[in-house]
């Protein structure tokens, strides 16, 4: 039972923050293992079920987000644009 327990969270994700002048990678946010099924509701995400694509996260969402699944902190959504991806 526990394994399907485990099955149900999503693994492997990181919050990417992108600069708004130069668009470069600056900073990664490991997540924790959160429900997979919050996150597809929260992306909208039907047909992509391992959620292998990138998600575009604003203010909405990183609000959404703090909660379900805290980071080593705070998501600065004035300073970067930021999106949710598997790990590569």
């Amino acid at each position: 039972m526990k394994e399907a327990l485990e099955e149900d969270l999503a693994r492997g994700f990181v919050l990417q923050g992108f600069d708004r002048a130069t668009d470069e990678l600056r900073i990664e946010l490991d997540r924790k293992a959160a429900p997979i099924e919050r996150l597809r509701w929260l992306f909208d995400v039907r047909e992509d079920f391992g959620m292998c694509d990138a998600y575009p996260v604003d203010a909405a969402k990183a609000d959404t987000l703090a909660p379900l699944d805290p980071v080593s902190e705070p998501i600065d959504m004035d300073k970067y644009d930021f999106f949710l991806q598997r790990y590569a």
